[in-house]
């Protein structure tokens, strides 16, 4: 297998070696724009040179996505890629190297099954083999194979077993036929019949799967899986079923299964046997499955591990009106003192290659005009009377106060470790957040209003891109829980931290009723007061640098509002309840926290 790196420039000479090209030296059969005139590469996925003067596994090539370039995008792995000859991937281990391919792969055939009418999914001859007119891809046909493998392996074990069991013991019945030697008047049988039993149809038809199995691992050099008990067929042997003659040899014995598990096999095979007919045709194209958007499919696949698939009547609050349509979305407690039915949205953007200068300017722009507009759909839909109950109504605007829920934004980047590039760390370390909390990028129309329409929190994290490759293209959902939950609770411990480290929150308890006092004094604590419920106390909140005896604003606010109320100076990063309870007992007023 070659392979070649999104985004970096390489020789045209050399690319026309490795990749479809005419008789006039023109590259054909890729999609347009997939090769740049400076010889970069525009697009991620596989592709088969049939073309290529090399046998085999060197027909492949596979283009990896630009995120495992270096800062000077020069290296990968290590090792500085050459412009102009193979890509030897010496601090790669090959095995590795094969299941990122397959996941590559498997990640843009997930996507473009799910978005079919994404244009940039560019892929003519890589279609699926869900009915009998489809011609399936040899990744179409790895993916279905070892997927099968991995969820049926105790069939395996279970057929083998039952297939030769007894054939060991003596057949009496057989071996009695035979003439005996008399000894002392006792027969003596020289020749012992075992007992064999008939052979197994579908132990011809696991044949075929693994000796197919055997064959691309051997031509192709993808790792495939073996099995203990089934000998495959000798590649050369194997080759000959190739197309018409497995197709036959499958009709023969079609007629013989029956269990759901043996006719999704047959299938696969079937399908492999397809391709077989179109690959050793004299007519055969270079086949390719690729993308030229892959932040696309980075988008897609965070989405999955991340945010919340929302129902098609909520469409609008992703694909919003002003043509803007964000990334993620999922609903998680608010950050101030909410318990678990006091809900807002968590809005997340996608960038799947980290660069120094990507979280500026336009995007943070962008990212809180998607905030923005979600705040506003919720509140149109209070006012249309659905309720706080509704589906998907959220209650961001505190009527009493008229406050709003703190509004968290993130942005997500997909990495490789440097260090070690090959390995996919634990669940825990896959997902970090990127230096400081962004506090100086906040949106804000005034100063400490952290309870205002327009203040708006942000943070940056990075998350390893091999894990999120292997979480979404894996068949079990536990790696995907197992994230998406590790994701959201570092989501928003690390929004809590960056409050309480800027911001001091006091329980506000009248000495009257809280209209009377929020009447009183709605000038001076506008944005600064929120109520966390209909039937819970006001919380307060002022910024650490304007808590200060010297500060003018400070003093009068106190002077305002001292001995009017009682104050419990709590922790933002507690539940409600549980911050009222544990600071009952020292009431701490403004000025002495």
């Amino acid at each position: 297998m070659i392979f070649l790196f999104e985004q970096f420039a390489y020789s045209t000479e050399y690319l026309k070696k490795v990749l479809p090209v005419d008789g006039q030296g023109r590259f054909k059969g890729l999609p347009n724009g997939f090769v740049a005139r400076d010889g970069k590469l525009d697009g991620v996925g596989y592709v088969y040179n049939v073309s290529s003067k090399k046998d085999g596994s060197d027909k492949i090539t596979f283009v990896l996505p630009k995120v495992f370039l270096d800062e000077s995008g020069t290296k990968a792995f290590g090792e500085v890629i050459p412009f102009n000859k193979d890509f030897e991937l010496k601090n790669a281990p090959k095995n590795f190297l094969s299941s990122l391919s397959m996941w590559v792969c498997s990640s843009i055939g997930q996507y473009r099954e799910k978005n079919p009418d994404d244009k940039t999914m560019e892929a003519p001859d890589a279609r699926g083999f869900c009915s009998d007119s489809a011609t399936p891809t040899l990744i179409d046909v790895m993916n279905a194979m070892v997927r099968f493998y991995k969820e049926n392996k105790a069939l395996f074990v279970f057929v083998s077993k039952n297939v030769h069991s007894g054939n060991n013991r003596i057949d009496w019945r057989r071996t009695m036929r035979k003439l005996p030697i008399l000894q002392s008047g006792s027969p003596i049988y020289m020749e012992l019949e075992n007992k064999k039993k008939v052979f197994d149809l579908d132990d011809r038809l696991i044949v075929l799967y693994f000796s197919a199995m055997n064959y691309i691992g051997e031509i192709f050099g993808f790792k495939m899986p073996k099995s203990e008990f089934y000998a495959p067929m000798r590649v050369n042997e194997f080759r000959r079923l190739l197309g018409h003659r497995g197709l036959v040899e499958l009709r023969r014995i079609k007629h013989k299964y029956f269990a759901d598990k043996f006719l999704r096999l047959y299938n696969i095979m079937k399908a492999f046997f397809e391709w077989g007919a179109k690959f050793s045709a004299c007519s055969f194209k270079s086949e390719y499955l690729l993308t030229s958007k892959y932040n696309n499919v980075f988008e897609a696949m965070i989405d999955k591990l991340v945010g919340d698939e929302l129902p098609p009547k909520m469409d609008y609050l992703k694909k919003q009106t002003d043509g803007k349509e964000v990334d993620h979305l999922y609903k998680d407690r608010q950050l101030i003192f909410a318990d678990a039915s006091q809900k807002i949205w968590f809005i997340g953007d996608s960038k799947y290659y980290k660069e120094k200068n990507d979280i500026v300017g336009e995007s943070v722009y962008k990212q809180f005009t998607y905030a923005r507009n979600i705040i506003q759909y919720n509140i149109n839909d209070l006012l249309k009377g659905d309720g706080q109950n509704g589906e998907g109504v959220l209650r961001y605007r505190d009527p009493l106060t008229e406050g709003y829920s703190v509004t968290p934004n993130f942005f997500i980047r997909g990495e490789v470790d440097k260090g070690n590039p090959c390995e996919i760390p634990a669940t825990g370390d896959a997902i970090k957040k990127d230096g400081a909390d962004m506090w100086a990028e906040r949106n804000r129309h005034f100063e400490n209003r952290l309870f205002d329409r327009d203040t708006l929190l942000l943070q940056v994290y990075d998350v390893n891109f091999l894990y999120v490759l292997k979480a979404f293209t894996a068949k079990s959902s536990g790696m995907r829980d197992e994230f998406k939950r590790t994701a959201r609770e570092k989501f928003r411990k690390n929004f809590m931290a960056m409050l309480r480290s800027h911001y001091f929150f006091w329980y506000v308890n009248p000495q009257g009723s809280q209209e009377e006092f929020v009447n009183a004094h709605y000038k001076t604590l506008q944005g600064k007061l929120f109520r966390s419920g209909n039937s819970n106390g006001l919380v307060l909140a002022l910024e650490q640098t304007f808590v200060d005896e010297k500060n003018a604003e400070f003093r009068a606010l106190r002077t305002e509002i001292d001995k009017k109320c009682e104050f419990i100076n709590v922790d933002p990063t507690e539940i409600w309840e549980d911050a009222v309870s544990k600071g009952e007992k020292g009431l701490k007023r403004p000025g002495r926290v």
